[in-house]
């Protein structure tokens, strides 16, 4: 017998933005009771040792679905830090392909070398890494990993000095990079040492401290990253948890913790929110763990 198809293509953080535990007792009821939607669909998003689950209401109707400004994908359009879902991208990506032992590395210009635009500063932070893989041919080493991101104005759209967050392979001389960076001279290289539960969550939310502000301009603070790093591993099942199981994990903690443990043998659970949506109910559950 053939099943029917279920529509569950939109932004579901979008969608769901409310904390359950903010609504009163009845309301939290009446989202409950409701259980929109024809199921639930898990999408898990692998990362290095990390593992993300996100639950939420899935339709057999397009229309039936929340109204949201795009549909959900597993990576943002734009390489620009000012929204949740792309800092959320970023996260995963940095926990695919580092830690412990890598590099947080901070580069700057003097006044002789300050670029006239964010785009000539990428210009000139690309060709910095062409010197570094250079080297590193020399030696046989592969092209180095990185994730960078370039601030070149303020959440007012104000201009600040030009510099570069990078994180990148552990495996580069630190002396070297610095003697390679010939723009200026108070760059700061020093190695990862992460929460095991985090991992480089802290380094994340500093350099998008700024990202989140509604003032800040489109593309004031861009990242770029090598070709070379792994994507994260992102499932998305239709089974793993029923409408019931949904509600009965949003009203009640231990469940909750209960059945995601159960559903991610390996994983040890770290924490966990559950949102809802006030204009067609329903709840949407986020569940973060890491690796045994």
């Amino acid at each position: 017998m053939k099943k029917n198809r279920l529509y569950a293509d939109y932004d579901f953080e979008e969608a769901y933005q409310q904390q359950i535990e903010k609504l009163e007792e009845a309301e939290r009821e009446r989202y409950f009771r409701k259980r929109i939607g024809a199921g639930y669909q898990t999408k898990t998003t692998k990362a290095g040792d990390h593992l993300e689950a996100d639950i939420y209401p899935a339709f057999a109707c397009r229309h039936d679905m929340p109204r949201t400004k795009r549909h959900n994908g597993s990576r943002p359009a734009q390489k620009n830090l000012n929204d949740k879902r792309a800092r959320r991208y970023l996260n995963n990506l940095i926990d695919a392909n580092f830690g412990r032992g890598d590099l947080w590395c901070t580069f700057t210009y003097d006044n002789d070398h300050l670029p006239e635009s964010i785009d000539a500063a990428q210009k000139y932070f690309g060709n910095f890494i062409r010197r570094v893989n250079r080297r590193r041919k020399k030696v046989g080493l592969q092209n180095v990993k990185y994730v960078c991101v370039t601030e070149y104005v303020d959440a007012e759209g104000r201009p600040v000095r030009c510099h570069h967050h990078v994180i990148m392979s552990g495996d580069c001389d630190r002396d070297e990079l610095e003697s390679l960076w010939k723009a200026g001279g108070r760059n700061q290289t020093r190695r990862i040492d992460p929460d095991p539960d985090t991992n480089a969550a802290g380094i994340v939310t500093y350099i998008c401290k700024q990202a989140s502000d509604p003032k800040r301009r489109k593309g004031s603070k861009r990242w770029t990253s090598s070709r070379n790093l792994t994507k994260p591993t992102i499932t998305k099942s239709f089974s793993k948890f029923g409408k019931k199981t949904a509600a009965k994990m949003a009203g009640d903690r231990t469940y909750l913790e209960a059945r995601i443990r159960k559903a991610y043998p390996g994983y040890r659970f770290i924490d966990a929110a559950v949102m809802v949506n006030d204009k067609n109910g329903g709840v949407y559950i986020y569940a973060r763990m890491v690796r045994d």
